[in-house]
């Protein structure tokens, strides 16, 4: 299995991004009030504005958790390839004749 420790590392990055884009626009979604509508329709208005505040927040915090696991991912990588060097250096000693 080949992996790229710099393309993950590059795709956790776009999910950070993602998460930050999210965020924002959760709290832009939170802050848009609902004064300039009818009593009508402003009950309507601010439980629209709620459920889509959550919606864009929880959406941010599911990129958040999936750049979280690529970084884990490349830590796991980086960790389990230095322990096959750390391996493949202590077969060396059967390449050289002991006299």
């Amino acid at each position: 299995m080949e992996v790229v420790p710099v393309s993950v590392g590059g795709a956790s990055r776009s999910w950070d991004e993602q998460h930050l884009d999210l965020a924002a626009a959760s709290r832009q979604i939170d802050r848009a009030g609902t004064a300039g509508f009818t009593d009508a329709v402003s009950g309507a208005a601010s439980r629209f504005t709620g459920a889509w505040t959550r919606f864009a927040a929880d959406l941010g915090i599911e990129c958040e958790t999936r750049a979280d696991g690529l970084r884990v991912a490349i830590e796991d990588y980086l960790r389990s390839d230095e322990v096959s060097f750390h391996d493949l250096l202590a077969l060396g000693s059967y390449l050289r004749e002991i006299r």
